[in-house]
């Protein structure tokens, strides 16, 4: 048996980044930048007035002229045709290129101009130079760089990328995926359960939580409890980049999950994890046909068991695959206890949670009632899991623990 820190280790010893691909900017928020970015043009690419106004010789104003002769108008777009020199201005719209010989605008709420006058007066009596108005290159140069490789693209990311002519970029391949619970006691949850059997919850939910994560995934059924059925079901997940199976991973007669998986060539990294819930946890990897190296998690059959096991190691893993800067996504947090609580037991545990408001915005979290790893109520309200460690004993209320943000 593992811990949780060792476990992790083994699962970003043994995960390669997924190889490159081109794709469109329309498809690429979430994706993970495989080559650095950097900007193709000066941003602005000119001086560039920040309001509609007008465009005058800050030395002017401040000598007390305040008539100025009125020479042209920039519009958006435009670009300007003759200089600015003293006793003049230009009429000018936000995001125009600034005239020589202007250094500062005046914003139009503070011009007397009639539409069609040669002549505006201004209503100041001084300006700095440099008002409203932006220098060339003020937000990045040419040759700068705008986003290094392994920065995942968020949606406020497209415009930049379309400002320095990104409109195709490099980023790392998204896993396939294939998800198959296990057990002869599974039902669908369309259909009513008798005697022993139970709803399969855990299938649609890792498949919902891969689909968070931007991957598409197969869902394989309902694995049942026999070889030969189970074996074709292996197969077909073990074509994709990871495979999730819920179930068959703990020590009973009917668990076949492992020894199948051996017979179909997949090597064993650690099965077993010193964690509360989710201790039967499986993870190995295996040579597809065509070279690529694919990876498998058993997680356990109870749903709270299986989202801990998907929290911190399927998580690491795909960061990895798609090549993310900070792949090691089981990094969490610090925080306070709301109150006091107790655990018990030999292995660290993790305690759905969620978080408590604070007058001074610290992190401050509640252990929530939770009757187990099969409690799927107590999942629902969870934001998060407290990680206590191992062995029994009450904590203080104000004492501070990792908490793994869901």
């Amino acid at each position: 048996m593992v811990s949780v820190e060792e476990a992790i280790r083994l699962v970003a010893e043994h995960v390669l980044r997924l190889p490159e691909e081109t794709v469109c900017l329309s498809e690429a928020a979430g994706r993970v930048l495989a080559e650095n970015v950097f900007a193709d043009r000066d941003s602005p690419p000119w001086r560039k007035s920040m309001m509609d106004g007008f465009a005058v010789r800050s030395n002017d104003i401040n000598a007390g002229i305040q008539k100025l002769k009125v020479i042209e108008t920039v519009t958006a777009g435009g670009s300007p045709t003759v200089d600015v020199e003293g006793g003049q201005a230009t009429r000018i719209m936000t995001g125009a290129p600034v005239p020589e010989g202007a250094d500062s605008i005046v914003m139009i709420e503070r011009c007397a101009f009639e539409e069609g006058s040669d002549t505006v007066t201004i209503e100041l009596d001084s300006i700095s130079a440099g008002k409203h108005l932006m220098e060339a290159a003020a937000n990045f140069a040419s040759g700068d760089m705008i986003f290094p490789a392994g920065r995942t693209i968020r949606a406020m990311d497209i415009g930049l990328l379309a400002e320095v002519g990104a409109a195709q970029v490099s980023v790392f391949r998204q896993p396939s995926a294939a998800v198959l619970p296990t057990g002869d006691e599974l039902v669908s949850a369309s259909e009513q359960p008798t005697g022993p059997q139970i709803r399969n919850s855990n299938g649609p939910m890792l498949l919902a939580m891969l689909k968070g994560k931007g991957i598409e995934s197969i869902d394989l059924g309902i694995g049942r409890d026999n070889r030969d059925a189970m074996q074709e079901q292996l197969k077909r997940g073990l074509e994709k980049d990871i495979f999730l199976l819920s179930g068959g991973v703990s020590a009973g007669t009917l668990d076949l999950v492992p020894s199948l998986l051996k017979e179909l060539g997949v090597e064993e990294i650690f099965h077993k994890v010193k964690v509360k819930p989710g201790k039967p946890i499986f993870f190995g990897t295996h040579q597809r046909s065509d070279g690529s190296r694919g990876y498998v998690f058993g997680l356990p059959g109870n749903p709270v068991s299986s989202l801990v096991g998907f929290r911190l190691f399927v998580s690491t893993a795909i960061a990895l695959m798609c090549g993310k800067a900070n792949a090691i996504e089981s990094s969490p947090q610090l925080a306070e206890l709301s109150r006091e609580h107790e655990t018990r037991g030999d292995r660290p545990t993790f305690w759905p949670s969620r978080r408590i408001s604070s007058p001074d915005c610290s992190l401050i979290v509640e252990p929530l009632i939770w009757n187990g790893s099969s409690d799927l109520v107590a999942l629902g309200k969870a934001e998060g899991l407290i990680e206590f460690p191992a062995g029994g004993k009450v904590h203080d209320a104000g004492t501070e623990f990792p908490f793994w943000e869901l």
